[in-house]
């Protein structure tokens, strides 16, 4: 008789006749299982994996298929009896699709939900591990809380474990006294102190946890997730998209030792069809949506599967459109000026310098991309704030403009002694009435140095500024008296009209600014257009109090109009990809130049040099 068990954290599959070490089971356990073979303990054995579930799968399906007898201890038998009940489980979801549920909040939850959240949370009370693909600012965190909210009156549930970017991990926090009316009992998983806090996990109903932190302590958030019945939550899930990354691999390891699990992304599909495996697999990890890893590869290669592959998925996942949300219609000022003489002479200088560059042969695509974008940053700096050049850019990773023999660099060099960029006069100008109207204000900047001269510039006039960047540490575990998370929670909080200066790369994601402030300046922008519009949602969301202005400075016959007309242009693809049943593109990871952005731009100054 064949024998299954678990030993030491070791499958061991036994047979003493030596019937299982013919050439076509050993082809079956070494080769497709990656078993050992030890054939003087008649045995074959598989170390450390956390979840046997789905090599035991196979071997039982094996054997049934071999008419082979076999034997289960009782470790075996109980992963055996879990799969069958989550086959049941499957099962009886896609069933459930099409019946009618109701979502009964008691007292306890405190938030009223819109009618599209009340359908998210009706979806995943029918899917029970479902995904939630709705835009950014639709409500994603709230139809969380309420499904979790539901699982713990019907015992289903004791506490929920989110995974996600520690962008998330403020407004998780902040959501649930919204939702709860207080805040839930709260630890994050980061620093020296997170091996104690796994011990003392009974005292936390809300677990936040980043995704490098899930590989590095896969197996303590094991023990824990067996210890407790969790709602696993993987927030921003594109962050898994990569169907052989170590997150996902981690978080596939830890999915089945959680009584529910949710994944929420705006952009499930950044690259490609590919892309959804992991996150849907993470759902049903024993019974997999999109089935098994090679299989489905080769699927994605073939587009006549496209079509098919939505509708694999189509039962387990809620979408909530940009249009749906019915906000109000965004106002748009554009603020157009000249730039000052000595700007004026710089940016000249070195738009002619990049169209006498043109006719330079770089072979290397990886190099002729760096060269274009260095050439376009160039012209993004001095048209912003010239002082710029002359600083390694951390942003773009491009050093700062070397000497050539010329007296432009010395020009260069001198520059703030001379003059002062008309966007910073205009800016502060424009944050000063804002201010007098009683208003908060969001001045964006994508070089950090900007960030800087206009922190000096606010001291010097008295403007109570906050501000965030990229060298900012993110939250209170990193530095408690000055970080990001601090700084955005003082300006929501203050009384007084104030301002807060960020750049896109550092604040873009995960942060709500709508309930507080109604108007946005834009110092400068880049051609990144899905940075753009997540900077735009920041203020407008569900639950804004106001119309959300946005002021938008732009240097005549500058890099400005060609970045606002291709901002513009990009902005509507990107407004039908939003409004598609299951986006396929990326609105968060942009190149910072295309070879369009760049051909656009050469065709201007070219253009302009001709008037």
């Amino acid at each position: 008789m064949i024998n299954i068990a678990i030993n030491n954290h070791k499958l061991i599959v036994k047979d003493e006749t030596l019937k299982l070490f013919n050439w076509e089971h050993r082809t079956f356990f070494i080769v497709l299982l990656d078993f050992e073979e030890d054939k003087e303990q008649c045995q074959y054995s598989l170390s450390d994996k956390n979840n046997f579930s789905e090599v035991i799968k196979d071997v039982v399906l094996y054997f049934e298929e071999e008419n082979e007898k076999y034997e289960v201890d009782e470790n075996v038998q109980k992963i055996i009896s879990k799969i069958k009940k989550q086959e049941e489980d499957f099962n009886q979801a896609k069933s459930n699709i099409d019946k009618n549920v109701s979502v009964s909040l008691t007292d306890s939850f405190k938030r009223q939900l819109k009618p599209y959240q009340e359908e998210g949370v009706k979806h995943f009370l029918k899917i029970s591990n479902g995904a939630n693909f709705s835009v950014p600012g639709s409500g994603k965190t709230t139809m969380v809380y309420a499904y979790y909210n539901q699982l713990k009156l019907q015992q289903v549930v004791e506490k929920i474990f989110v995974v996600g970017p520690y962008s998330s991990f403020m407004p998780w926090e902040e959501e649930s006294k919204e939702c709860f009316g207080h805040k839930l009992k709260t630890v994050r998983l980061s620093g020296n102190n997170r091996e104690r806090s796994y011990f003392q996990s009974t005292n936390y109903e809300l677990f936040l946890c980043g995704y490098q932190t899930v590989v590095n302590d896969l197996r303590s958030i094991i023990s824990l997730c067996e210890q407790h019945k969790f709602l696993l939550v993987v927030d921003e899930s594109h962050n898994i998209k990569n169907i052989n990354g170590v997150w996902a691999n981690a978080l596939l390891e830890i999915a089945p030792y959680a009584e529910r699990r949710v994944i929420l992304s705006g952009t499930p599909m950044p690259h490609g069809y590919i892309d959804l495996w992991s996150q849907m697999t993470f759902l049903w990890p024993d019974n997999k949506i999109l089935h098994v890893k090679a299989v489905y590869q080769n699927r994605c290669k073939d587009e006549n599967q496209q079509e098919r592959i939505k509708e694999d998925i189509r039962p387990f996942f809620y979408r909530v459109k940009k249009s749906d949300l019915r906000l109000p219609k965004q106002n748009f000022t554009r603020e157009k000026y000249e730039l000052k003489p000595i700007q004026a002479q710089i940016y000249s200088a070195l738009s002619k310098k990049l169209i006498s560059d043109l006719d330079l042969q770089i072979e290397d695509r990886m190099k002729l991309r760096q060269w274009r974008k260095a050439k376009i940053v160039r012209l993004l700096q001095v048209a912003s704030n010239p002082a710029l050049l002359n600083k390694y850019s951390d942003e773009f990773e491009i050093p700062a403009l070397s000497a050539d023999g010329t007296s432009l660099i010395d020009l260069i060099d001198k520059y703030s002694k001379f003059e002062e960029p008309a966007k910073f006069d205009i800016a502060i100008s424009l944050v000063k009435k804002l201010l007098s109207e009683d208003r908060k204000v969001l001045l964006w900047t994508s070089f950090v140095h900007n960030i800087k001269m206009l922190q000096i510039k606010c001291n010097e006039q008295n403007i109570p500024y906050y501000s965030i960047y990229g060298a900012i540490p993110k939250d209170d575990s990193a530095d408690v008296y000055f970080n990001r998370e601090k700084q955005i929670r003082s300006f929501k909080k203050t009384n007084t009209p104030s301002l807060l200066i960020a750049n896109p790369a550092a604040c873009a994601e995960s942060i709500s600014l709508h309930t507080v402030c109604n108007n946005a300046i834009y110092l400068d922008r880049t051609f990144n257009c899905g940075q753009f519009l997540q900077s735009l949602d920041r203020i407008h969301r569900i639950g804004l109090k106001d119309q959300a202005n946005y002021h938008i400075l732009i240097a005549k016959s500058t890099i400005d109009e060609t970045i606002d007309r291709r901002l513009e242009e990009k902005e509507e693809a990107m407004r039908n990809l939003l409004e598609d049943d299951v986006p396929l593109g990326d609105y968060e990871e942009q190149e910072d130049v295309t070879t369009e952005d760049f051909e656009a731009t050469v065709a201007d100054i070219i253009s302009q040099g001709q008037k």
